[in-house]
């Protein structure tokens, strides 16, 4: 090698971008990703009120949505993804990090209305609008789920309610 001169190293760097689907969003799409998790969650919701609440003071249904869809994130990953069976703990990370806010948000009381359901509730419907156009990696699909399972964790909780008053 030459003196003053350097050799240049290319590292080879994998980015993942998103794949436009051919349609904005398509009837399988909203299956899996917009009503399966609101029904899942909607059922753990169901369950948390008819027989978590009359006993315990914690956790509140959508509180027990998300810890049931956390502790069932594999079971979800490959019910509604099933892509890349190694790559189920990046959804249940999906799944985790916003949960545990979510979980933190319902125990303050006064703004948990609020920041646990109606923010939640505006930003699945932009996610759901938008994200639904996209191949997405499964970290993505688990937020998305998990706002999709929260919004039905409280839905289910008000018709469990609303039943057994």
């Amino acid at each position: 090698m030459e003196e003053g001169k350097v050799e240049e190293e290319t590292l080879p760097i994998s980015v993942e971008k998103p794949q436009i689907k051919p349609s904005i969003i398509d009837f399988e799409t909203g299956i899996k990703h917009i009503i399966g998790p609101a029904t899942i969650g909607m059922i753990l919701g169901i369950l948390a009120e008819t027989f978590l609440a009359p006993n315990y003071s914690w956790p509140s249904p959508p509180q027990a949505a998300i810890i049931g869809s956390i502790l069932l994130s594999p079971v979800l990953y490959f019910l509604l993804i099933g892509d890349q069976k190694s790559r189920w703990w990046e959804y249940s990370l999906g799944l985790m990090i916003p949960g545990s806010f979510f979980i933190m948000i319902w125990f303050s009381g006064w703004g948990a209305l609020f920041c646990g359901v109606y923010l939640p509730l505006l930003i699945w419907v932009w996610i759901s609008t938008s994200w639904g156009q996209y191949e997405l990696p499964p970290f993505r699909y688990g937020v998305w789920h998990l706002f999709g399972i929260t919004i039905g964790g409280f839905a289910g909780a008000i018709l469990a309610f609303s039943q057994t008053s």
